[in-house]
């Protein structure tokens, strides 16, 4: 438990990236994504292949690395890909509701699913997580929705349940990536037929 919560705090202290992108210009959201996912993703890489930094980076995370991030991608550098894309393929709106899913839903669908848990999939996820997951994302929608009308309700409703599903499902591709685009293409493919047309990344 004591690793999920240290986990699921750099989760929520990654909603600091969503209120960069919401408040600051696009072209400075992207300079500062785009580079800070690149630069992950070029860590982890040198650490898989090399033993300095491999040791240096394991002796800084090792207390919050899942067995398989030790031999392969870290959570974070997905989260770090999935929220540069999201800010690429999205309208801001829709972007902002996509991180907020990993943010804040996953994070929620994790803490009471280990606390609360009591109905159990097959594969260990718990239906008292999936409920928090899809009751935080649809407050985020919502909101984000209240704010920016480019997300209408019928884009909230589809990112906030495609996000808890994807979050929940038993799937080979990393949460933080399924979550993050799958909630915010289920979200703009929703909008888009609530408005008509597909609205641009902006």
């Amino acid at each position: 438990m004591k690793r999920e919560l240290s986990r699921k705090a750099f989760h929520v202290a990654s909603t600091v990236l969503p209120l960069l992108v919401w408040l600051a210009p696009r072209p400075l959201a992207v300079a500062v994504l785009v580079p800070v996912a690149a630069v992950a993703l070029a860590v982890d890489v040198a650490r898989l292949r090399m033993r300095w930094p491999r040791y240096h980076f394991l002796r800084l995370t090792r207390t919050m690395l899942r067995p398989h991030e030790r031999r392969g991608l870290a959570g974070a550098t997905y989260m770090a890909v999935a929220y540069a894309l999201a800010l690429l393929l999205f309208p801001k709106p829709v972007a902002v509701a996509a991180m907020l899913y990993n943010g804040l839903g996953d994070a929620a669908a994790a803490l009471v699913g280990k606390r609360w848990g009591r109905h159990r999939t097959a594969w260990g996820k718990s239906w008292e997580g999936f409920a928090a997951a899809l009751a935080t994302n649809l407050a985020v929608g919502l909101a984000v929705g209240w704010v920016d009308p480019r997300l209408p309700l019928a884009g909230a409703l589809a990112g906030a349940l495609a996000g808890a599903a994807l979050e929940m499902a038993p799937l080979p591709l990393d949460d933080n990536l399924r979550v993050t685009l799958g909630g915010g293409a289920a979200a703009w493919l929703a909008s888009a037929a609530a408005w008509g047309a597909l609205t641009p990344p902006a």
